[in-house]
């Protein structure tokens, strides 16, 4: 658990939530696919929406009625856990510091702490001072095996969070379904139209996105996002 791990470093975690309705001014709303996604984050998804006009129980897997973004950060400050850079955050980047014991919490006591370069917002009581890694360059995997719930054997897709923050699993999942399946496009084909929607939707980030294709399943049948 990333929660647990950071905290027994002596981190701590925020979160916060934000209508970024900044995005809007870099839209491109002559793209179709923009506007249907609009549609369904700002219409009331309690019932699910339909391009054609009608509206039909919602699925279990409909996104947020509204295009609210939460975002966790370590120690108030970066929104990953996990990376190869931001050395500010990690043990053997910064000068060691044997801080007073009467500082520490009593079964960490005589350890080498570290401290963080950056100005943090710092807790009330907060040594100021850290035991091991905030940020681990270590992966973390998790095993899935496809077939079963939540795991179908149709594709995979693998973006940052240049994608995520302006589309939700269900329209980028909607979308890639309808490239490969109903237009019979590639994988590569889904991937760069996935990138070049995160832009329409106004995304300011990096947007790297890959899409893999799982060729040993049959063609679902799905709707048309159009």
């Amino acid at each position: 658990d990333e929660r647990a791990r950071i905290e027994k470093a002596q981190g701590w975690i925020t979160t916060e939530k934000e209508i970024p309705i900044g995005q809007l001014r870099r839209m491109d709303f002559e793209d179709r696919d923009v506007v249907e996604i609009l549609k369904r984050c700002f219409a009331d998804r309690y019932d699910e929406y339909d391009p054609s006009g009608q509206v039909s129980k919602r699925s279990s897997n409909a996104a947020a009625p509204q295009r609210i973004l939460q975002i966790s950060r370590v120690c108030g400050e970066l929104a990953v856990s996990r990376a190869i850079g931001d050395r500010e955050f990690k043990a053997s980047f910064n000068n060691s510091d044997p801080s007073p014991d009467s500082m520490l919490p009593i079964d960490c006591q005589s350890t080498v702490w570290w401290a963080c370069p950056l100005p943090l917002p710092y807790p009330e009581n907060h040594p100021r001072r850290f035991d091991g890694d905030l940020v681990s360059a270590e992966p973390e995997f998790q095993v899935v095996k496809l077939g079963q719930d939540g795991a179908d054997k149709e594709f995979l897709i693998l973006a940052c969070d240049g994608l995520w923050d302006v589309m939700d699993p269900d329209d980028a999942v909607r979308v890639t379904r309808s490239l490969l399946f109903e237009k019979k496009g590639s994988a590569k084909k889904a991937a760069e139209r996935l990138a070049e929607l995160a832009i329409h939707l106004g995304s300011s980030d990096n947007v790297t996105v890959i899409v893999i294709r799982f060729l040993d399943t049959k063609p679902p049948n799905v709707p048309n996002v159009n």
